[in-house]
């Protein structure tokens, strides 16, 4: 998977939006059946983007038990004329943080990355997946987010302080520090 410049990792749901909207009208009064439909549909799009921060199977799948127990606790908050994945992200990603703040001494395992994956294109570098991922461990969490948000998946720095709940301005003294660390570090 590359991320330069010009390609972006997009999350693309491919459900029918009447579907979900009955789903999360269903869900909303108790049905099972429908939070299962709506976790069916979402679960790996959510398990990708939270599989690409946090690359340790076993960890992503906790980390997306606590983010459904959390939606299926907020079901009431979310808009039933809407699509739920907006929401589903900010918990996942809050989450995601969570787990990096508490896990910060952990070595991260990434045996479970496939062995045949490109280089990552990042900051100017091109650099094994590994690599980058091994570097980003050393951030501080907040930065690990952020950088890993923006320089590896592509997400917008708007939409990073809204799934992360920081300020803009936040985002970019995070990304600017993680960058001027892999400057340090790679040259």
């Amino acid at each position: 998977m590359s991320a330069g410049e010009g390609e972006r990792v997009a999350l693309v749901i491919a459900t029918d939006p009447a579907s979900v909207a009955l789903w999360l009208s269903e869900a909303r009064r108790g049905s099972q059946e429908a939070f299962s439909s709506l976790v069916e549909a979402y679960y790996r799009p959510l398990f990708r983007l939270v599989f690409q921060m946090v690359p340790h199977r076993q960890d992503a799948e906790d980390i997306l038990q606590d983010t459904l127990l959390r939606f299926y606790q907020a079901l009431r908050r979310v808009d039933p004329d809407k699509d739920p994945f907006p929401f589903l992200r900010t918990i996942a990603v809050r989450r995601t943080y969570s787990f990096l703040a508490s896990d910060r001494g952990r070595a991260l395992p990434l045996d479970e990355l496939p062995e045949d994956l490109p280089d990552l294109a990042v900051l100017g570098h091109t650099l094994d997946v590994r690599t980058v991922y091994l570097w980003a461990q050393a951030l501080p969490p907040a930065q690990r987010l952020v950088f890993l948000l923006r320089e590896v998946l592509g997400v917008n720095d708007a939409e990073i302080a809204r799934l992360a709940g920081i300020r803009e301005v936040t985002v970019r003294r995070h990304a600017s520090m993680a960058r001027r660390a892999m400057e340090a570090r790679f040259g």
